[in-house]
């Protein structure tokens, strides 16, 4: 098995995660800005004269440095969500200045999408899916009618530019997707790991109480403190007693006392305290004759809800110091 790491808070674990993927955002909106600043310059030196569309370009730095400063009061209402409407936007806007659904800008809003998917809700994806998915059919349909400017579709250096700027930004955004997937796996594993080695603790901790109870030549049983039901009892229980050990299993341990009245006292002072002293007590054999116990039950938590183990010691009738310390399960 590997070694686990240490255990965390799930608490922790998720402000963990939404400060990665608020510092995972900061990173790609600097990213954009920059990349927008250059993209703007050389349209605005390299573009032939009157061809420049380096407003554009500007106009969506601008979007991501707002979303950039306004990532810190609310990532999720704030940040991300403006800037996917704003590269839709910038988009469908240099779409329509080139005059055609073929020009690199429209990859911009497969970006939207994978924004939106990695850090929106899905809901958020939908909509800016569909969104993409309308602007993109109008401006099919207005290329196809004629409606827009005349395209110049020259691959020059703004072409390439342009595609190569959204594909570093889409391959950013899913650089973070998969630090995010494989994070989550690890905790999982973390888990997972830690789950298998408590249920082997635990499996050891019962094989040890088992052969510990089984063993020990006091008389010893487990019931349910909610019904009162015997779960078990070991051997020295059955020989002391006379009862086989599958008599007993089901049965109320009300039923061993001869006198009720003092099993209604043993049972309140139990669940007050969690544990009673030594007390001395008539209980029934298998034959039905009483006999003369010293009791002594405590109250333990388990998986399948809280148990009582009384230990007894039959045949007593001298004082109650006489047993002050009898050998019992630890």
């Amino acid at each position: 098995m590997l070694d686990s790491r240490p255990l965390e808070d799930p608490a922790e674990i998720r402000v963990a995660q939404s400060r990665r993927r608020s510092d995972s955002l900061r990173w790609v909106l600097g990213g954009i800005v920059l990349l927008m600043a250059g993209m703007a310059l050389v349209d605005h030196f390299l573009a032939p004269p009157g061809e420049s569309r380096s407003v554009i370009s500007l106009s969506m730095g601008v979007v991501a440095l707002l979303s950039f400063l306004m990532l810190r009061a609310n990532p999720r209402k704030w940040g991300s969500p403006l800037l996917v409407v704003g590269i839709l936007v910038t988009s469908a806007w240099a779409v329509y200045s080139y005059g055609s659904v073929r020009a690199a800008a429209s990859q911009g809003m497969l970006g939207a999408v994978v924004m939106a998917g990695t850090y929106l809700s899905l809901r958020a994806l939908w909509v800016t899916t569909v969104s993409g998915v309308l602007i993109l059919g109008g401006l099919t349909w207005a290329e196809a009618g004629g409606h827009l400017v005349t395209p110049g579709l020259a691959a020059d250096l703004r072409f390439w530019l342009m595609g190569s700027v959204i594909m570093a930004v889409i391959g950013a955004l899913l650089h973070h997707t998969r630090k995010a997937t494989d994070e989550a796996y690890l905790h999982q594993l973390n888990q997972s790991e830690d789950r298998l080695r408590l249920e082997h603790e635990r499996d050891q901790s019962q094989r040890r109480f088992r052969r510990i109870f089984r063993l020990n030549p006091t008389a010893l049983m487990i019931q349910y403190a909610g019904t009162g039901a015997i779960l078990e009892v070991n051997p020295a229980f059955g020989r002391d007693l006379g009862y086989p050990d599958d008599r007993l299993v089901g049965q109320p341990a009300a039923h061993l006392w001869a006198d009720v009245a003092q099993w209604e006292a043993h049972a309140r002072l139990l669940f007050e305290r969690g544990r009673t002293d030594w007390q001395h007590g008539q209980w029934l054999r298998s034959d039905g004759q009483p006999t003369e116990v010293l009791v002594c039950s405590e109250l333990s938590e388990d998986a399948s809800g809280m148990l009582i183990l009384t230990t007894v010691l039959p045949g007593v009738a001298g004082a109650l110091g006489s047993a002050s310390n009898p050998a019992s399960v630890p």
